[in-house]
């Protein structure tokens, strides 16, 4: 198994097979009881939540997921702005409710929903100079995109979950800033001074980091198994237990957009990369990935920065 480098070294997190140590145990129980006392826990809308339950229904009718969504004209306007922009660059105008369903499909269509019902429960705004909402949702959204381009590149199925997993990787983060605000720039400014990761920081600081407090809210969210596991072993994929393809994929997508978006860790690309636990996991799911350029192919994906930087202007405005 490849190391990683000492760069993006974490430190080791439980597996779901190993229970988490009790003093972990504990203090998780201990910042989720705190999260929870705050109040103002974000949920997602009663709308999302009726679509995906909808969407996993193999016997789900179009028309019962369009009667939903159009009981939200603001959503309903946010879906067709997306569909037509040159995120999906599609050949013709998509002019309903219902042809965004026939075109997008019904797991598509479910993923946009979670994903702009997301952004409206966070709104992608500016914020301090640790902490700026819209660069974490345009970092957020160029990892989604990036999944969706290497598990297309590498022919991967993963049942069209991995722009949702690469958004929502990093939702922890939002958590603290939002309930747990002083500490976690405590620990933002730690991993600044002291070149940690975040997860290193995080722990140090507050005992638990924002993958394992992301992974709790995607749960309560009931967002699917694969989507919280991503969420939860991002930073370890070899640890997911069921998922580990599209963990991995997660992985891979968040290195090349943090590298994308700092020039200056550009040269260290694909040394970083290649040595990651994620390369050798999706090795065994096609090994074409072994032959892969990986600076031509990070050229490649410029525009898809650039396409994520899109869609989060169009579904958080």
């Amino acid at each position: 198994m490849a190391t990683t480098p000492a760069d993006v070294r974490v430190s080791p997190l439980p597996t779901a097979t190993a229970p988490l140590a009790e003093s972990d145990a504990v203090r998780l129980k201990q910042v989720k009881e705190q999260i929870l006392a705050a109040g103002d826990l974000p949920t997602l809308p009663l709308i999302a939540l009726q679509v995906s339950r909808l969407a996993s229904n193999p016997l789900t009718g179009m028309s019962e997921i369009v009667r939903i969504i159009r009981n939200d004209p603001s959503l309903t306007a946010k879906i067709l702005r997306v569909a037509n922009s040159a995120f999906y660059g599609m050949p013709r105008r998509i002019e309903s409710l219902n042809m965004a369903l026939v075109v997008l499909g019904m797991r598509e269509l479910n993923n946009l929903v979670t994903c702009i019902t997301v952004l409206k429960t966070f709104p992608a705004v500016p914020g301090s100079q640790h902490f700026d909402r819209r660069a974490f949702w345009e970092h957020s959204a160029g990892c989604g995109e990036i999944a969706r381009v290497i598990a297309t590149r590498l022919h991967l199925r993963l049942h069209g979950v991995e722009f949702t997993a690469g958004l929502l990787h990093d939702v922890g983060k939002i958590v603290f800033e939002q309930h747990m605000h002083k500490d976690f720039m405590d620990a933002v400014n730690l991993g600044s001074e002291e070149r940690l990761t975040s997860v290193d920081a995080e722990r140090r600081v507050m005992g638990v980091d924002h993958a394992e407090i992301g992974s709790w809210l995607s749960e309560v969210w009931s967002l699917p198994p694969s989507i919280v596991e991503a969420i939860r072993y991002h930073h370890q994929p070899a640890h997911a237990p069921e998922h580990s393809p599209l963990t991995a994929v997660v992985r891979l997508a968040d290195l090349f957009t943090r590298m994308l978006l700092d020039r200056n860790r550009r040269p260290d690309l694909n040394e970083e990369l290649v040595r990651d636990p994620a390369w050798d996991i999706l090795a065994k799911q096609n090994p074409e990935i072994i032959s892969l350029d990986v600076v031509r192919f990070a050229e490649e994906l410029e525009e898809n920065i650039e396409r994520a930087r899109e869609f989060i202007r169009l579904a958080s405005d």
